[in-house]
């Protein structure tokens, strides 16, 4: 391929997106993992941290994953002693998950580490140009989700982590 095709400005916005998700997503493994935790794991427990209890329904439709891999993830996440996993007194078919001591003293670590990437992915802006970036995401995010199928519309709560919400 010529030295054209690979430059950034050539690419569409779409392109771009496309590569850079995984690139933060390398980033943000390779930082869980330096706690302990898998990528997945980290968001579970900060979302946990702000929604403890629950159902491990509500874990899949908010952080976009199967039932079946969040199943995976907290079959592991209770072995390795992160969460409890509860019946619902009300409905024994419902599970309702709960962080653990050992986890609450990480939520601190996993919020830091969160921020530092948010910091390593908007350095290269202006806090002008992170804010009009951010809006204009939020903006393709909210166009998005009225694409989505019903009940997948839950928005995870960055705002303590990563920034603030607009």
């Amino acid at each position: 391929m010529s030295e054209r095709a690979h430059s950034p400005r050539e690419r569409t916005v779409g392109q771009l997106l496309l590569q850079l998700c995984p690139m933060i997503g390398d980033r943000m493994r390779v930082k869980m993992e330096g706690i302990g935790l898998y990528k997945a794991q980290g968001f579970a427990l900060l979302f946990l941290s702000h929604y403890e209890g629950v159902p491990q329904t509500e874990i899949s439709r908010s952080l976009h994953l199967s039932p079946a891999s969040v199943t995976n993830m907290l079959q592991r996440m209770e072995r390795d002693g992160w969460v409890e996993r509860r019946p619902d007194p009300d409905d024994q078919r419902v599970s309702r998950v709960y962080l653990t001591n050992k986890a609450r003293a990480l939520q601190e670590e996993v919020a830091t580490t969160i921020r530092e990437l948010e910091q390593e992915v908007t350095c290269a802006l202006t806090a002008a140009e992170q804010t009009e970036l951010q809006k204009l995401l939020l903006r393709v995010h909210a166009r998005l989700l009225e694409h989505m199928p019903a009940g997948r519309h839950h928005v995870f709560p960055f705002a303590e982590a990563g920034g603030e919400e607009s």
